[in-house]
């Protein structure tokens, strides 16, 4: 009669490569509901707590002390020091909620709208530009050439990018400019050049929808935010460095630093072959998951930028996280991939365990208990890795 042996040290984890029938000492098969603890033993899994009822609650971004959600068509703000929801503003009722913080503020996307948040204040993350019309006048300006621009300020203080029109006047004259602010603008700037000159100095911020342009001060406020637009709506936001990443199907955008509102529409990208499933940061860089690649994209939005492949295998779509010692992780079908700060990147569940395969993902650090745990979520249609060796059982049919 086999004996039974009691085994209390499981502390090598999961082993689905190996045969079933050959599982080695200290590792286990798998684990439904249960933890590792210190020393190999095992404990149940976290629980969880109800907070609030919701109805229709579609994404949440953490925030300061606890989360934004996006229920019902509103946006709600969670604090888990006090464990209180309210309502802080508007959201769409439906598509998804995605962002990141920086800097105290939360920057959102929905399917159709981006949002930025500053503590209870809620208000657009950007602005449009503004396309002034322009009427001729008789007045007192020099003939030449000019170069004028509307912006437009949110609640926040941010600025909205310019596209400098070149106005000229063939005879002394003035430049009435007409505009519609757009929704969210609490002032606008108008700016304009001396004639013939290449900067634009500041000539009025308390007009709205109109200005008579009929002389130009060159001592004033310098337009800073040329050739500049509003972000992108993305399905991904992280930040990095003081600056924004987003994703948009095949392109990586990277906001302006210190302006978190504004990218650069000729420069403030990166292309890649495919769509981006995946993008995880630490001090190395951008690990970036397109397709059935994998890169480290470093020095973004610099001179001397650069990007290396780091696999020729992709990620689960939405897997990526920075842990709390600085390293990037993700998952793949090989088990987590983890970047350390240098940039190189290891496998360290690759002989030991494949995990099932999903459509995507969510990832993130759990404390419980004395330990601290990276857990990935598979979500969307799971299917069986390959790559793992199944149970199996013989049969005879007579």
């Amino acid at each position: 009669m086999p004996e039974l042996v009691r085994v209390d040290d499981w502390s090598e984890g999961m082993n689905n490569l190996a045969q079933v029938d050959r599982i080695p000492p200290k590792q286990v098969r798998d684990l439904l509901n249960l933890d590792p603890v210190g020393g190999g033993g095992l404990q149940q899994r976290a629980g969880q707590r109800k907070v609030a009822d919701l109805a229709g609650a579609h994404g949440a971004v953490p925030y300061r002390d606890g989360l934004l959600v996006a229920a019902g068509g509103n946006l709600l703000q969670y604090s888990a020091t006090t464990n209180e929801l309210r309502t802080i503003g508007a959201a769409p009722a439906t598509g998804g909620l995605c962002g990141a913080e920086l800097n105290g503020d939360a920057f959102l996307c929905s399917a159709i709208d981006m949002i930025r948040v500053r503590g209870d204040q809620v208000g657009p993350w950007g602005l449009p530009e503004i396309m002034p019309r322009v009427v001729l006048s008789s007045g007192n300006l020099p003939a030449g050439i000019y170069r004028v621009a509307v912006t437009a300020l949110d609640r926040f203080g941010a600025e909205s990018g310019a596209a400098p029109l070149l106005v000229t006047l063939e005879a002394p004259g003035s430049i009435d400019l007409l505009w519609t602010a757009p929704a969210g603008a609490t002032s606008c700037r108008l700016y304009a050049s001396v004639a013939n000159g290449e900067t634009l100095y500041l000539q009025s911020s308390s007009h709205t929808d109109g200005f008579s342009l009929t002389s130009v001060t060159d001592s004033s406020a310098r337009l800073t935010t040329t050739n500049l637009v509003q972000p992108p709506v993305a399905t991904h936001v992280t930040a990095y460095k003081g600056r924004l990443v987003l994703v948009v199907g095949s392109a990586l955008w990277i906001t302006e630093p210190f302006a978190p509102h504004l990218v650069n529409p000729a420069f403030g990208f990166v292309q890649y072959g495919a769509a981006i499933d995946m993008v995880a940061v630490n001090d190395a860089g951008i690990f970036i998951a397109a397709g059935q690649r994998t890169y480290l994209l470093m020095a973004p939005g610099t001179e001397d930028a650069s990007q290396r492949d780091i696999f020729g295998f992709g990620a689960v779509r939405g897997s990526g996280v920075t842990l709390p010692g600085g390293q990037a992780a993700w998952m793949t079908h090989y088990g987590m991939a983890i970047a350390q700060v240098d940039g190189t990147v290891s496998l360290p569940q690759q002989q030991r365990y494949a995990p099932s395969l999903a459509a995507y993902a969510t990832s993130g650090v759990v404390d419980n208990n004395g330990l601290q745990m990276l857990v990935t979520t598979m979500k969307g249609p799971v299917a069986p890795n390959t790559l793992g060796v199944e149970d199996s059982f013989d049969m005879e049919i007579e």
